[in-house]
């Protein structure tokens, strides 16, 4: 299947994806609540579906195509996706600006977008508190960390996980930045039992052991160590924060562009690793695929 420009690939191209998987034109025309006869001038006459419609195709071909032969193909594609990230600065602004604002969100921040921009261009941002602006910068700063850090092939080291933590925490003492949690937190997303305060380090360095061993198949390992990462839970705050940037760093390590999780995927996003407490990664592969999309058309378009 051809991946088009800025990773965006085309209904018909969806379309014949999910036909090639087994489903027929009728199971199409059901899932997508349309007649026979509109699928099939979707998939013959050139006609092209509605917003509404491309959104449930969409939905079809992430949850019943393996996203990830699409990504290498991306990763193929684009030479050297750190050097676009340090080099021009327009597209650095950009993900620096939505990755701070969709990161912040998932954990609850009410900054809009404008707003998270303004803070990190250290401009005033009227009627918010101090530790919202606070969330943002240091966000930013982690950002512009981890740019100043990574390279092809960089490895991930304990260091390097407690410097991000230190930068994403500063000005919150109280959260211990740089250091691991010193006793129980408390998880609203998962019915899984967090480790014990005192079993963290020791999990924390097997975790590190094989952090950068990607194998065959890096995308699938990268979003099980997210999983992993998330399931320790290292610290009293900031997990998901450093644990998508941990993320990208692998990623863009990799030669990948880098994921960029939307707020809209938040309840997406803690279903898919739910999912992983019963072993099952696949949501979260396919989430960690789409992510990589975006951020491939941000590198090539400078915007998603």
């Amino acid at each position: 299947m051809k991946i088009e420009h800025a990773a965006h690939i085309s209904d018909h191209s969806k379309l014949e994806a999910l036909l090639k998987q087994g489903l027929s034109k009728k199971d199409l025309a059901k899932r997508i609540e349309v007649s026979y006869m509109t699928i099939h001038r979707w998939c013959h006459k050139g006609v092209k579906p509605h917003p509404r419609e491309s959104r449930a195709i969409d939905e079809l071909f992430k949850e019943h195509i393996d996203l990830t032969p699409y990504v290498l193909k991306l990763k193929r594609r684009l030479k050297d996706p750190i050097k676009i990230l340090k080099t021009n600065k327009t597209i650095q602004q950009q993900f620096i600006t939505l990755m701070t604002y969709h990161s912040n969100a998932i954990e609850g921040s009410r900054m809009t977008i404008k707003e998270t921009e303004c803070a990190i261009l250290g401009k005033k941002v009227p009627r918010k508190e101090p530790f919202e602006v606070f969330e943002a910068v240091n966000h930013k700063n982690a950002i512009l960390e981890m740019l100043l850090q990574i390279r092809p092939g960089f490895k991930v080291t304990e260091n390097y996980l407690l410097k991000l933590h230190s930068i994403v925490m500063y000005n919150f003492n109280d959260k211990l930045p740089g250091r691991y949690r010193t006793g129980y937190v408390n998880l609203t997303n998962t019915e899984k039992p967090l480790p014990p305060a005192q079993e963290v380090p020791v999990k924390m360095r097997t975790f590190l052991k094989q952090v950068n061993r990607y194998g065959s198949h890096p995308i699938r390992k990268i979003a099980s160590d997210h999983y992993e990462f998330e399931a320790i839970h290292p610290f009293f705050d900031g997990n998901g924060r450093v644990g998508r940037l941990l993320m990208t760093t692998q990623l863009l390590s990799r030669g990948f562009p880098p994921p960029l999780i939307r707020i809209d995927d938040r309840y997406a996003y803690y279903f898919a690793l739910g999912r992983g407490d019963l072993g099952d990664f696949r949501n979260l592969i396919q989430m960690v695929c789409g992510a990589i999309f975006r951020g491939y058309a941000l590198l090539i378009e400078g915007k998603i």
